[in-house]
């Protein structure tokens, strides 16, 4: 069975047709109506109209623990169907801190049976809570006796953001080898969230970055937004600027752009939009290299750190696989 036949079947069971991503409908706020060329052009996020009431915390702001999830399982060696409930999370922590106190956290809980990744179902959105109930029931077929004592659980608790990409609040694995799987008995599992191993900032900074992907005329637009954390030079400063090469595998570069200087910060915000045109289709043997540079007046440009865009990137697997969509990620600076 195809796992996107598989999900749905899992998801209409359980009477949710739609997981989280049928939500993302709306028009992207990232996107620039009046920008039709592929100049660099300022592009004003929505988000930037509620900094001044809510702030997202970095990963290296967020704490270790992330809260706790709770969930039950069964196994029905008769019918082959391993039965997983979510039950509850508690205690998750909280990715946008708001000037009023009101909790922003719109959680929801991604989970597949590893390590071959065929079942892959995920629950409803609970919104405002750090402690969202959800009660729901997934079952697994054709999962055998064999299978149970090799399988491992993968369970990620997710926020929701309508406005860009979801955000992993915490994660965990349990290994089915562990339980004491009674026939028909249902047994309760509680375990503590951890942070993802990629949370951890990198030392050079990261790079935000939007992408849009537009099969009609095979283009992809890389839209600049700002920089964090980027480390500092010799005198404690950084003018920091972007370079963006549209090249194949192989090295041979077919385009190159650039953003604007930012003086004297290693906190930069670019807002800048570029369109390339991508000479295969959806970036097949094509790679955009992203260089983070500190402008020198010498002529000496260090590379402060850069970041690859190519098919083996989630983010532009994603965005391929929603056309016409705006997606924004962070991409850690290596």
């Amino acid at each position: 069975m195809e796992r996107t036949h598989l999900f749905q079947v899992i998801a209409v069971r359980n009477g949710f047709p739609k997981g989280p991503g049928g939500l993302k409908q709306s028009p992207s706020p990232l996107q620039s109506p009046l920008s039709t060329d592929s100049s660099p052009s300022p592009v004003v996020p929505f988000q930037s109209l509620l900094e001044d009431r809510t702030r997202k915390l970095s990963p290296s702001e967020l704490p270790s623990e992330r809260g706790l999830i709770t969930f039950t399982l069964s196994y029905d060696p008769v019918s082959l169907a391993l039965q997983v409930g979510i039950v509850e999370c508690r205690n998750l922590c909280e990715l946008v801190v708001s000037r009023d106190g009101q909790c922003l956290l719109d959680p929801y809980v991604k989970l597949q049976l590893l390590p071959e990744r065929e079942h892959r179902v995920k629950t409803r959105i609970v919104r405002s809570t750090t402690s969202p109930k959800y009660d729901e029931q997934f079952t697994m077929y054709g999962v055998t006796s064999e299978q149970i004592t090799g399988s491992t659980l993968h369970f990620q608790v997710v926020a929701f953001d309508r406005y860009s990409r979801d955000t992993v609040v915490g994660e965990c694995v349990y290994r089915l080898a562990d339980a004491e799987l009674m026939l028909y008995q249902e047994m309760r599992v509680e375990l503590a969230l951890q942070p993802r191993a990629s949370d951890c900032v990198a030392a050079r900074g990261e790079l935000l970055l939007s992408l849009t992907y537009q099969p009609a005329f095979n283009n992809l637009t890389v839209v600049v937004l700002k920089a964090r954390g980027l480390s500092r030079n010799e005198t404690g400063a950084a003018d920091p600027y972007v370079k963006l090469y549209l090249r194949r595998e192989n090295g041979e570069r077919i385009v190159k752009k650039k953003t604007h200087v930012r003086r004297a910060t290693v906190n930069p915000v670019y807002n800048e939009s570029f369109v390339f045109e991508l000479p295969e289709t959806k970036m097949d043997n094509c790679v955009i290299d992203l260089q983070v540079i500190n402008h020198d007046r010498s002529n000496r440009n260090d590379v402060i750190g850069r970041a690859l865009l190519n098919l083996e990137d989630q983010h532009v697997v994603e965005v391929l696989e929603n056309p016409g969509r705006q997606v924004a990620q962070w991409h850690h600076l290596d």
